[in-house]
C-alpha cells in the first residue's frame, strides 16, 4: 500500500515520516519486508536529507495475519468502509475480543469478513473497543499505518464524523 507526502521542511526522511505517524517499527517493516521509500521517484533510505517540496512515497508491505484468530462467518452491520477503515454497528451481548470465556467475538467476525473479501492475511486492528454488553459503533483500521494515525487523532481528540447524521 502506497502513501505519498510532500516535504515541507529540510529534514531526514525518518524525521519527516515520524511527523506523519510512521513509527520506527513500520520503517523497519518497510526496510526488511519488501517495502520501499522513494524520494522524487528514486529509492532512498531513512537517513536521506529532504529538500522542501520533495515528493516522498512509502510502499508498505502487506501485513501478516494472526493464525491464532479464528475466522467466523457472521453478518456484520457495516456502516462505512474504504481502503483504510471499517465502521460497524456492534450488537449487544457480543465481546469485542476473544478470551477464555468468549470465542465468538467481533474480532473473529471481522476476521471472517476479511477472509470472505480475500483480505486473508490482514490483521484485525480494533481502534475503538466496546464492552460485551454495549452496542454501538466500532472503528477498525485495515492496516497498521491507519491504526497509528487514528490512535494519534484519538489522543488529540481530532476525529470527525465520517457518516452524515
Amino acid at each position: 500500500m502506497k502513501f505519498q507526502f510532500i516535504a515541507d521542511e529540510h529534514v531526514k526522511v525518518k524525521t519527516f515520516l515520524k511527523k506523519h505517524e510512521v513509527s520506527k517499527g513500520l520503517l523497519a517493516k518497510i526496510k526488511f519486508r519488501g517495502g520501499d521509500i522513494r524520494v522524487n521517484g528514486h529509492p532512498q533510505n531513512a537517513t536521506y536529507l529532504l529538500d522542501i517540496g520533495d515528493e516522498v512515497v512509502i510502499d508498505i508491505p502487506p501485513e501478516e495475519g494472526f493464525e491464532t484468530l479464528e475466522a467466523i462467518d457472521y453478518p456484520l452491520d457495516i456502516l462505512f468502509e474504504d481502503d483504510h477503515f471499517l465502521i460497524i454497528n456492534k450488537p449487544f451481548g457480543v465481546a469485542s475480543i476473544p478470551s477464555v470465556n468468549h470465542s465468538n467475538t467481533i474480532a473473529n467476525f471481522i476476521k471472517g469478513y476479511y477472509v470472505k473479501q480475500n483480505y486473508e492475511n490482514q490483521q484485525v486492528h480494533i481502534v475503538t473497543r466496546l464492552d460485551r454488553d454495549t452496542s454501538g459503533l466500532m472503528l477498525f483500521a485495515k492496516h497498521g499505518y491507519a491504526h497509528a494515525r487514528l490512535d494519534k487523532q484519538l489522543q488529540k481528540r481530532l476525529l470527525k464524523s465520517v457518516i452524515p447524521p
